[in-house]
C-alpha cells in the first residue's frame, strides 16, 4: 500500500470513528480501536478495548449530546505503524443544558492489522474549551 492509499485508509479510520461519536453507536466506535490500545484522555490513561470502551460510556452518559468534527490531520508512516495528529471542533451540551464549544488536538498512533489501520494509542487535549462564544481561556496544543 502506498503512503496515499494508508493516508486516505486513517482519514476513513477517523471518519468512522467521528461518526460512530455523533450516532452514539458503541460498536462502530470501538471497532476503530486494537486490542490492545490506549486512549489518554485528558491525562487519564485507559488501556484495552474493554476499559476503553468503559471510559467512552461513562462520558456520553453526561452529554444530552456530543457532536465532533474532525479538520487538519498529519501522518507519518513507518511500515504497519504510524504516527499523527488530528485538530477537531467539537460542541456538546450536558443533561443540565449546559452548552460548549471545545477546540481539541489528538496526538495518535495508529497500527495496521490484518490490512486495516487502527488506533494503537489516541492521547486527547483541549486547546479550548468553553463557551460557544470563545470567551474562555485557550491552551497552546503541544
Amino acid at each position: 500500500m502506498s503512503n496515499v492509499e494508508d493516508e486516505l485508509a486513517l482519514r476513513d479510520l477517523m471518519a468512522r470513528y467521528v461518526d460512530a461519536v455523533n450516532r452514539y453507536d458503541e460498536q462502530a466506535w470501538i471497532a476503530t480501536w486494537a486490542e490492545d490500545g490506549v486512549w489518554d484522555l485528558l491525562g487519564t490513561p485507559v488501556e484495552g478495548r474493554d476499559a476503553i470502551l468503559g471510559m467512552w460510556q461513562q462520558m456520553m452518559a453526561t452529554f444530552e449530546y456530543a457532536l465532533l468534527f474532525p479538520n487538519s490531520c498529519h501522518f507519518e508512516f513507518e511500515g504497519d505503524s504510524a504516527a499523527g495528529h488530528w485538530y477537531l471542533h467539537e460542541y456538546t451540551r450536558d443533561g443540565e443544558g449546559n452548552a460548549s464549544a471545545i477546540l481539541s488536538r489528538y496526538n495518535d498512533t495508529y497500527v495496521r492489522q490484518q490490512g486495516q489501520w487502527l488506533f494503537k494509542r489516541r492521547a486527547y487535549q483541549f486547546i479550548y474549551n468553553g463557551p460557544p462564544d470563545f470567551s474562555g481561556a485557550f491552551t497552546r496544543p503541544g
